[in-house]
């Protein structure tokens, strides 16, 4: 038996990787991955993952272990034997099926959430050679001021009109 396995979001990290019974199965939200249906089980309750079921586990559901069937039963709210659990799952192409079918709402298609980085802008430092003489260091932040004053290797103790002052009095 192997389900379809795979996460409910993407992961911008990359893939899950998870190994049992020394297989490695790397899990995405883009693409299924499958696994023996022992192993999926295992899975089943995990928010994250996404178990699905396929056509070739509806013949080995009958003969599912009962752990099995109690993991299964739990995760889709199912009660019953393997036949009760096997006919929830993979109901006949009959007139009730296709009514339950009908009124069963559809999966919700994932969406991939990309967040974009921000840049934020760089302010490069004013060379010694570079700075306007007439600047207005009234209108810097002190923060500024101190990185300036730091540069010209002068003190950057007080408070800003001192700074201004200081940086005025290098400009003469």
């Amino acid at each position: 038996m192997m389900a379809n396995v795979k996460l409910k979001e993407h992961n911008i990290s990359g893939p899950i990787l998870l190994r049992r019974a020394g297989v490695s199965y790397a899990l995405t939200a883009q693409e299924d991955t499958f696994m023996p249906l022992g192993i999926a089980v295992g899975l089943l309750g995990d928010d994250a993952v996404l178990v699905e079921l396929n056509s070739d586990d509806e013949k080995e559901i009958l003969d599912a272990s009962e752990h099995t069937l109690d993991l299964i039963r739990e995760e889709f709210g199912l009660e019953g034997d393997a036949k009760a659990v096997h006919a929830a799952l993979f109901p006949k192409k009959s007139l009730a099926a296709k009514a339950v079918k009908a009124v069963t709402p559809a999966p919700k298609k994932e969406e991939v959430k990309v967040e974009e980085p921000v840049e934020e802008p760089v302010e490069e430092p004013i060379e010694d050679g570079d700075a306007p003489l007439d600047i207005d260091w009234s209108e810097l932040t002190v923060k500024e001021l101190k990185v300036i004053l730091e540069e010209k290797g002068l003190s950057t103790d007080g408070k800003k009109a001192d700074l201004v002052e200081r940086l005025s009095a290098g400009d003469e």
